[in-house]
C-alpha cells in the first residue's frame, strides 16, 4: 500500500505529515537511530486557567496555530506492507 502525505512540516530534524486530519511522525533515519511511522495524538490541557490544544513534539508543546503556520507542501510517499505472508 502506498500512502502519500501532501502537507506537513519539519521540526527538530523530524518530518511530520497530515493524513485524514491526523498528524503522523513519518519514518526516517537520523544518525544511527530509526524513527518508525507513528500517530501523534492531539492533546487538550489546561495550563493555568486557559485551555490549550496542540501536539507534544519531542518534549515541546506546539499549539494548533503554531502547527498551522509551520505547515508546508511536503509530498512524501511511504510504502507500507500489509500482506498475510508477513508476520506484521
Amino acid at each position: 500500500m502506498i500512502i502519500n502525505y501532501i502537507y506537513g512540516f519539519k521540526t527538530n530534524g523530524i518530518i511530520y505529515g497530515f493524513k485524514e486530519k491526523k498528524l503522523y511522525r513519518l519514518p526516517q533515519m537520523i544518525g544511527l537511530r530509526f524513527y518508525p511511522l507513528k500517530e501523534v495524538p492531539l492533546r487538550k490541557e489546561f495550563i493555568g486557567k486557559s485551555k490549550w490544544e496542540g501536539y507534544l513534539l519531542r518534549g515541546k508543546r506546539k499549539s494548533l496555530k503554531q502547527i498551522e503556520s509551520m505547515t508546508v507542501f511536503i509530498n512524501h510517499v511511504i510504502e507500507k506492507i500489509n500482506h498475510s505472508d508477513c508476520p506484521f
